[in-house]
């Protein structure tokens, strides 16, 4: 008997579904796996198009059309940060299961609402963090759920670009995206460097955000260009946080879309009394006796992450699986930014419950 396919669809294709989501679901229903019925945006002539490349794919402008017209059982939510939380209740409650790009929502009461309705369909949700899934970091975690970095006590995530400031879209809209930097890049390099750690609790977080290029009428913006009206930026473009863990462990994290820096540069960095981890340069850090050591690999896959998260999800719904990406840590994640913002408007740390 035939393995049954899965019926895919797809809400919002803009540049992440296009490049990053699409071409993978469509390996995927070249394997014969998976149909991909659907493809819906706000923009028909984009829609029509990436329809149109799959062998079945109805182009729709309305979503809830679309889930009415078929029983899916994976929709995967690429729209602008506001959509992410309605649409994946939405496509929960139709008895889909969920795959939604980051960040996970626009604030913590809406990640809640959306577990709820997981919870209450007994459906699969999870949150599209893609370098959970690449070579490297799966490497590294490996090396530290082994036990090798000992007690781990403190951590670093950055990502600090010269001048990146995204120049398509509406990142630069708080009322579309909620913030900057912090919930575009932040959201990547903090989950992966919770996730490596373990995802303890977060207990309090202090921040601040700065807005200091994304209005200004002379920013020179480098390769990224800048199509936006200079008043319609009202998030930030740089942000840090100093966030606390239970169990003493902290977590420092840097993010900016334009910086006075030598070059872009970023990665995560887990401290332990026995070793330590880092992204880049990747490998393991310690110390043996009167001798420093490293260990690094000499060849990783070099498979995309976005590509691994795909497969993995199908998977998951396929064989019934958890996914690697659990609804609470992302919730956890979304808690620290909530409260990062929060403390740079009050001047001081704020409790995380």
């Amino acid at each position: 008997m035939a393995k049954q396919k899965l019926k895919v669809g797809l809400i919002g294709s803009g540049a992440i579904a296009r490049e990053q989501h699409l071409p993978y679901w469509r390996e995927l229903e070249e394997e014969g796996r998976i149909d991909l019925l659907g493809v819906c945006d706000l923009i028909s002539e984009r829609c029509e198009t990436e329809a149109g490349k799959s062998k079945g794919a109805k182009p729709y402008l309305d979503y809830r059309k679309m889930l009415k017209e078929y029983h899916f059982d994976i929709i995967d939510v690429c729209t602008q940060n506001r959509g992410h939380a309605p649409i994946t209740i939405d496509a929960l409650n139709a008895g889909a299961h969920v795959i939604v790009e980051k960040p996970m929502a626009m604030n913590v009461k809406e990640c809640k609402a959306m577990i709820a309705a997981q919870k209450k369909n007994k459906r699969k949700l999870m949150v599209a963090q893609h370098m959970r899934f690449e070579a490297g970091a799966e490497k590294l975690k490996e090396v530290a759920e082994s036990g090798a970095l000992g007690q781990i006590y403190a951590s670093e995530a950055k990502w600090l670009r010269r001048r990146g400031i995204p120049g398509w879209g509406k990142f630069h809209i708080a009322k579309e995206s909620l913030g900057g930097p912090m919930i575009d890049i932040g959201v990547h390099m903090m989950d992966l460097c919770v996730w490596l750690m373990g995802c303890p609790k977060p207990v309090a977080a202090s921040g601040k955000v700065y807005r200091m290029f994304g209005d200004r009428e002379d920013l020179f913006n480098a390769d990224w260009g800048r199509p936006y009206p200079p008043k319609e930026f009202d998030v930030e473009d740089h942000a840090t946080g100093f966030v606390r863990f239970e169990k003493g462990i902290t977590m420092h994290v840097t993010v900016t879309w334009a910086a006075n820096v030598a070059e872009e540069t970023g990665g995560v960095t887990v401290l332990g009394d026995k070793a330590g981890i880092m992204t880049n340069p990747l490998g393991v850090y310690g110390a043996d006796h009167s001798t420093l050591t490293s260990s690094k690999w000499d060849w990783l896959s070099p498979e995309d992450g976005h590509r691994r998260e795909v497969r993995h999800f199908c998977e998951c719904v396929e064989k019934n699986l958890d996914v690697r990406v659990q609804p609470w840590q992302s919730l956890n994640i979304q808690k620290i930014i909530d409260a990062i913002y929060l403390s740079s408007k009050l001047n001081k740390e704020v409790p995380i419950k």
